[in-house]
Parts: structure tokens; C-alpha cells; sequence
């Protein structure tokens, strides 16, 4: 595993832990339609998003002003998931380089994922009407009643909403990352950011020609820079030639920052 990876891994589990019990509360039993969004208006109590909601905005508008997508990569509970299920064998179809047209084609489809889900806060979840039929708390998330309850309540937001999560999870067990590459719509939010960011990940010399280790060794299938880039560093790291880094995106200036563990003033190239 590379050093990067590591440092990645503690911060994906550092932030697991303290936002895990609103992925699963959000997943399970929200009120709202869309979870995640409604956090300061919603009844249950029981719930961290309260207290989490603006703190993890502030986190992704700073993070995305600087980094672009790095939140993804670095701090999202279900990436960290997503990333556990990655390191599951996968089927050779999914992963040979036949299924990159494929790839590319289903990665279009997180971008009316996106507008689907802005249509559905505004519908859903701010309307004149009580946002939430049902309210179900619980003094522990692990508490299986409490979504025995959600289930049987009736509504079907909330029998939708853990059918998609459990989908995620069964997708993520024959592509990895399959939700945030294809269908997260806070992913294709986020990676719009990867356009104007302050820092990016490139080439430090761009005469080098592109190697073709990336984007088939990338999580995400995908070059840096592009709008399915996570910021995740492993290139950095990875690429034979050294070429790559992050770098400043305005000014002939280089903000350049070494592999962890780097030696030398080069980065691999883009793959």
C-alpha cells in the first residue's frame, strides 16, 4: 500500500467515525426525501446532522475552493466504504480495458443523477406541506427495530432510499467506486470544482507523454484533473516517471508538493 494511501485511510476513517452514524441514519430512516440536506429543520433528534450538517458544508466548499474533489477522496463516509468493497476481487470484464468505453459511457449518467436529486430537494423536501410523514427515533443507530419500523411505516421514501443504498453496495461489489463514479450526484457536484480549484494534480512537465498506467490503475478510472478525480494522490506516488504533482492553477508559479516519502524533485507522469 502506498504511503499516501495510508495517510488517506486513517483520514477516510477518522471522518467515518464521526460522521458514520449519519450516513447510516440518512441511508435508513431520514424523513426527508433527500437526506443529508434538510439537517437543521428535521425532528430527529437522535440524529449527529444537526450539529454535522454545516461544519461538512464548510469542509467541502473549502476543501473543493483549494483542492477541488479532495472531500471525496478524503473525508466521504460511503468513499471509505466504497473504497473496503474496491479492494474485493472484481470480475475480469470490469476491469479489462474493453470496459473502459463502458466506463466512460456510465459516468455520464451521474449528471442527470444531479439534476434528478436538486429537482427532488425542492419537491420533496421544501414544500408547503410537513416535509416528513414519519418521524423514527432510536437511542442507538445499530438499533435494527427503529428501521424495522421506517420500513413498515408506509412511506415509500424510505423503503426507495434503502433500496438505492443497498444497490450502491451490491454495484460496488462488481465495479469499484461504482456509485461515485457513476451515480453520486454530491460527487458530480464536487467534481465540478476540479475546474477552477486553486491546486490540481498534474504534469510537471508537460512534453512527458502520457504512460497509460492512469487511468487504469486509478480507483476511479479517470486522469488527473478531470471532473471524476478524487485528489486521491495514489498517481502521485505511483507514477514511474515522477511527473506528477500538485500544482498551482493560476500564475506561471508551481505549488508543487512531493510524494510522501518522495525523493527527488520529479512526480510520475500521467498514466
Amino acid at each position: 500500500m502506498k504511503r499516501i494511501t495510508i495517510l488517506r485511510r486513517i483520514s477516510q476513517a477518522v471522518f467515518f467515525g464521526i460522521s458514520g452514524t449519519w450516513l447510516a441514519i440518512g441511508a435508513l430512516r431520514c424523513p426527508f426525501g433527500v437526506p443529508f440536506v434538510s439537517c437543521q429543520s428535521c425532528p430527529s433528534t437522535d440524529c449527529p446532522g444537526r450539529y454535522l450538517q454545516i461544519p461538512f458544508i464548510g469542509l467541502m466548499a473549502l476543501t473543493g475552493a483549494v483542492f477541488g474533489r479532495a472531500f471525496c477522496g478524503w473525508a466521504c463516509p460511503f468513499g471509505f466504504i466504497s473504497d473496503a468493497l474496491g479492494r474485493l476481487p472484481k470480475l475480469q470484464a470490469t476491469v479489462s480495458e474493453r470496459f473502459a468505453g463502458v466506463d466512460r459511457a456510465l459516468k455520464l449518467l451521474k449528471w442527470p443523477a444531479l439534476a434528478l436529486t436538486v429537482y427532488l430537494v425542492f419537491a420533496v423536501n421544501y414544500t408547503e406541506v410537513r416535509p416528513w410523514a414519519y418521524v423514527v427515533r432510536a437511542d442507538s443507530v445499530f438499533n435494527l427495530e427503529a428501521i424495522e419500523v421506517a420500513q413498515a411505516l408506509g412511506d415509500p421514501v424510505y423503503v426507495t432510499r434503502a433500496w438505492v443504498a443497498l444497490g450502491a453496495l451490491l454495484a460496488g461489489l462488481i465495479v469499484s467506486r461504482a456509485w461515485c463514479r457513476y451515480l453520486c450526484p454530491l460527487g458530480a457536484f464536487l467534481g465540478l470544482t476540479n475546474r477552477f480549484s486553486l491546486l490540481r494534480i498534474g504534469k510537471r512537465d508537460e512534453s512527458l507523454p502520457d504512460c497509460g498506467l492512469y487511468p487504469r490503475e486509478c480507483i476511479q478510472r479517470t486522469t488527473p484533473g478531470t471532473t471524476d478525480c478524487v485528489i486521491c494522490g495514489e498517481c502521485v506516488e505511483g507514477c514511474p516517471r515522477r511527473n506528477l504533482g500538485l500544482r498551482s492553477r493560476y500564475g506561471h508559479g508551481t505549488a508543487d508538493v512531493e510524494a510522501v516519502g518522495g525523493t527527488g524533485p520529479s512526480h510520475r507522469a500521467v498514466g
